[in-house]
């Protein structure tokens, strides 16, 4: 359970100090939450899709778009009906489907939860987890906490890469007198979706020992504080990063009160 979501890289944003990035993550985060116009919503996500290019490469930035697509197609879908004013595009037996006010929502929350998602996945492949755990206990927060997100964080691509393996392994015992399944198939589709979870759910509780061996290792339980073998620069030594971190609030700050 030491898979990373890191990925290796010399860009700017890899080379930026932990606690900065993590600085920026809260804010754009707030920003992604305040009620804006629609446009600036998008503004945003287009800056942080860019500097995810040139951070980690455009196809790299392309998978959790694909990934959250279906969810994007449903809030587009079943949004615009439940906000029916201002003027008409759509009706369904008289009945307003797509209106003004439910366009401009949908594409809002569509907005919110892509710029969320890029923002938190550029975040992740461009810090190591030791550092963000290092960086959250800088701020405050408790070994214990600190160490329970690191290892959330750690166990989600573990939980993918554990699917990814038994699904290969479900594949290599098909046999070509295998019946094909059509795409349309949605029963025997769904029985083969869950027998490949079950064996995950198998495969993640026999883990549940590795993770509690995991935790005694790390510490959990002991009374006496645990020692760290890297330091965290001091904060007089990031002043032009602090400084580049003021001038884009402000900036932003500035655009949005336009």
């Amino acid at each position: 359970m030491i898979s990373e979501t890191y990925l290796k890289g010399s860009s700017h944003i890899h080379l930026l100090d932990p606690r900065v990035k993590l600085l920026y993550l809260i804010f754009f985060s707030i920003l992604f939450f305040i009620p804006l116009p629609v446009f600036k919503y998008y503004i945003f996500l287009m800056l942080i899709f860019a500097a995810g290019i040139t951070a980690a490469g455009i196809k790299e930035m392309l998978k959790p778009v694909k990934i959250i697509m279906p969810l994007l197609i449903l809030i587009m879908v079943l949004t615009p009906p439940f906000s029916t004013e201002g003027h008409v595009y759509l009706s369904l037996f008289e009945r307003p489907v797509l209106t003004e006010s439910g366009l401009l929502e949908s594409l809002r929350l569509a907005g919110r939860f892509l710029g969320l998602t890029l923002l938190f996945y550029l975040f992740l492949r461009t810090t190591r987890i030791e550092d963000f755990t290092r960086a959250l206990r800088y701020f405050g927060l408790s070994y214990r906490i600190s160490l329970v997100v690191s290892l959330t964080v750690r166990y989600i691509p573990y939980l993918s890469a554990i699917y990814e393996g038994t699904l290969d392994a479900h594949k290599m015992r098909l046999t070509v007198d295998t019946p094909v399944l059509s795409r349309w198939n949605f029963p025997a589709r769904f029985r083969r979706l869950l027998s490949v979870l079950t064996s995950v759910l198998i495969q993640a509780v026999k883990s549940i020992p590795s993770l509690a061996m995991a935790l005694e290792t790390r510490g959990v339980g002991r009374k006496n504080r645990p020692g760290e073998m890297k330091k965290m620069k001091s904060f007089k030594s990031l002043a032009a990063e602090l400084i580049l971190f003021i001038l884009v609030i402000s900036i932003i700050v500035v655009f949005i009160l336009l």
